[in-house]
């Protein structure tokens, strides 16, 4: 669905891999992540119309995979448009993934159309393929008002041994008005949500921590969500990248607080990690007109949303306060945070004009300093112009400190520097193995990480992109050992998405970077 000049991979991107090796990771593809750079790539990998990898299939087709993994993801409209690039011969496997789409962008028609093409099955009980066309007829049955033929089909999917408590109680309360009692879900599908709207109950209180991310934005859109809810929403869907910060910023000024509330916003009772909380801190920085009053809140906006994974956009969110902040004397005790922010969504001339303001006047904010400096080199410095000789006694001065937070900042910085193609001494490679014991993170296998090198040295793009989502995981390259973010970013630049390998090793080194934090 999008050419090279829209970010498509290629055409050949496939090429040199295998169709079984490709099945299997990409039917694994971990989205959404909480990651911009990984969700992006994923999103990419997804829409790029390519030549499929040579070999056997699995027994699924690569367009199902892939439409799948984009409702995983929650890009539902997008998984409508590549349903709609087969025409009318579609598998069995294409036409549920189409139907699930359309069932979270609320097409009944289109949804209850792709029944034809999904045999019903002879044991819902054990094969979820026939449980999925049980429950979708009946749901094309009760909306179109054959209630008797709907409960026919209850009626028979009991007999056949489905055991789903909520699906019967939310069907027979569409269908003839009967409420059968049902445990509370710990998450609801595209299809459960489906049901609870043709029965017209309402979603369980926590319906936004336990939906599909695939209907936060049909929750975003609807009437009889409370704005409390929608601003949970809006934020989970941010932290997907389902929603930009300019939208997060709309939402967050939806909820109505107090002027009692306001004023006692740290001595509020709202809980100080509810998305609540973060909704009233950002409308009061429009309203704070005092310089220390704004520096504490930028401060505090920028601390909780990154203990709770929101910290790029809410940086996106905050963009405009934030840049009619001039650099000044007052703002001083702000710079490390505003310069951290202006690094993180790629603005390097003004993060620049922090950095300086932290140094200014012969007040030196040592680790700020060093530490900043380091995601600046990493962000976009050349590898060609950099001074190797202090970088690397900064490194390993840091490696040699035993603080273990500044080591793993040292390691972390060291391993993507190498990975961008940045020189370091050989001192930083003995420092570095004399502190290993302060690298944290979960490593992939071993035999993951050499698949993903010899990738990316034979320029085999999409397999680097898929190898290197699989490698980050979905909690993004802040929870990985730093030598598998290492090995992604050096992968990608290899295969020429020097852009990309940048932004990850930024994200993996700003994970472990408190700059700008305090």
């Amino acid at each position: 669905l999008i050419s090279a000049q829209q970010g498509g991979l290629g055409t050949d991107m496939w090429q040199g891999a295998s169709r079984a090796d490709i099945d299997r990771y990409l039917s694994r593809l971990p989205v959404p992540a909480r990651s911009p750079v990984m969700n992006d790539l994923a999103r990419r990998l997804l829409l790029t119309g390519a030549q499929p990898p040579e070999g056997a299939s699995g027994g699924v087709s690569l367009l199902a995979i892939r439409l799948n993994r984009l409702i995983a993801a929650g890009q539902t409209q997008a998984a409508l448009d590549l349903g709609a690039t087969v025409g009318n011969e579609r598998g069995p496997a294409v036409a549920a993934g189409i139907a699930r789409a359309a069932l979270a962008q609320g097409d009944d028609r289109l949804a209850c159309d792709a029944l034809k093409d999904i045999p019903p099955g002879n044991d819902p009980a054990h094969d979820a393929m026939a449980a999925f066309s049980v429950k979708l007829s009946a749901y094309c049955q009760i909306a179109a008002g054959n209630t008797e033929i709907a409960s026919l089909t209850l009626d028979l999917a009991r007999e056949e041994g489905m055991d789903d408590a909520l699906f019967y109680s939310l069907a027979s309360e569409a269908a003839a008005g009967i409420t059968l009692r049902a445990p509370e879900p710990n998450k609801l599908t595209i299809v459960d949500t489906a049901f609870y709207r043709l029965a017209d109950r309402e979603l369980p209180e926590n319906a936004v921590e336990i939906v599909e991310p695939a209907l936060l934005q049909s929750m975003l859109a609807d009437p009889s969500v409370s704005d409390e809810m929608k601003v949970a929403a809006a934020e989970r869907a941010a932290a997907y990248g389902l929603l930009d910060g300019r939208d997060l910023a709309a939402f967050y000024r939806k909820p109505s607080f107090t002027p009692e509330q306001m004023a006692g916003l740290l001595t509020s009772d709202i809980p100080e990690s509810s998305s609540l909380r973060r909704a009233m801190i950002f409308q009061s920085i429009s309203m704070a007109a005092a310089a220390d009053e704004r520096i504490h809140l930028f401060k505090l906006a920028f601390a909780t949303a990154e203990s709770a994974g929101l910290y790029y956009p809410t940086v996106e969110a905050l963009y405009p306060e934030l840049d009619r902040m001039v650099p000044s004397d007052a703002l001083r005790p702000l710079a490390p945070a505003a310069a951290r922010a202006f690094i993180a969504i790629g603005e390097r001339s003004r993060a620049q004009d922090w950095l300086s303001l932290i140094s200014s006047g012969g007040q030196m904010l040592g680790r700020d300093t060093r530490e900043l400096t380091g995601l600046m080199r990493v962000s976009g410095g050349s590898p060609q112009s950099f001074d190797s000789e202090k970088t690397s006694a900064e490194i390993v001065s840091d490696l040699k400190s035993g603080v273990k937070a500044t080591q793993l900042y040292a390691a972390s910085e060291a391993m993507m520097l190498e990975a961008l193609g940045f020189q370091l001494t050989p001192a930083v490679w003995d420092a570095l193995l004399d502190a290993r014991g302060a690298l944290t993170g979960d490593v992939p296998p071993e035999a993951l990480l050499n698949r993903l090198q010899a990738a990316g040295q034979k320029n085999a793009v999409g397999e680097t992109v898929l190898l290197s989502l699989d490698a980050i995981g979905q909690k993004g390259p802040g929870t990985v050992h730093p030598r598998a973010s290492a090995q992604a970013v050096a992968s990608l630049k290899a295969v020429n998405l020097e852009s990309e390998a940048r932004r990850l090793a930024l994200e993996a080194l700003m994970a472990r970077s408190n700059a700008g934090r305090g």
